[in-house]
């Protein structure tokens, strides 16, 4: 594949991913970390803040499981809550450092998980399966790719 293809791919797929509904692009990186975690495991570990990361994952622990899911889905959907603004002042490598803390937290059951049985739609899942087969750079970029896009802008006077 050469590299413009490989370019276009990634594009077409975060666009893609954008596209989804909210509850698909949390359960889609859920499935993304929990099938390919060996792989995806946060990216230049070095370059993100991990003590970031996890005092925002602890805030998030803290809350009742139903509080967690909405605060996952105001992150996801950008929504300007004060959680959702301190994300969306994370750095790129901080945020998908932070997905894989909330993908470790639901494995131990301290974040809401996926429930057992929920389906994603036909889309998602085929999303989820072209992932599958992208090189690990190709993964990588579409994860911090959604990550990024993810969040409140921080606004002057805000909490954060």
């Amino acid at each position: 594949m050469t590299f413009a293809n490989s370019n276009q791919t990634v594009d077409v797929t975060t666009n893609s991913f954008d596209q989804l509904s909210v509850d698909d692009q949390l359960a889609l990186l859920w499935f993304i970390y929990t099938r390919m975690g060996d792989s995806v495991t946060p990216a230049a570990p070095a370059a993100a803040s991990p003590e970031i990361a996890s005092g925002l994952f602890q805030q998030i622990a803290d809350l009742e499981k139903q509080e967690q899911l909405q605060a996952m889905r105001d992150i996801a959907s950008k929504a300007d809550t004060r959680i959702s603004r301190e994300y969306g002042s994370l750095s790129a490598n901080t945020k998908l450092a932070f997905w894989y803390r909330l993908a470790q937290g639901m494995d131990t059951g301290t974040i809401i998980g996926v429930p057992a049985d929920y389906k994603m739609t036909e889309e998602a899942d085929r999303l989820l399966g072209a992932i599958e087969t992208m090189d690990f750079e190709q993964q990588i970029t579409i994860l911090r790719n959604a990550a990024l896009e993810m969040g409140a802008e921080p606004k002057a006077g805000a909490a954060v």
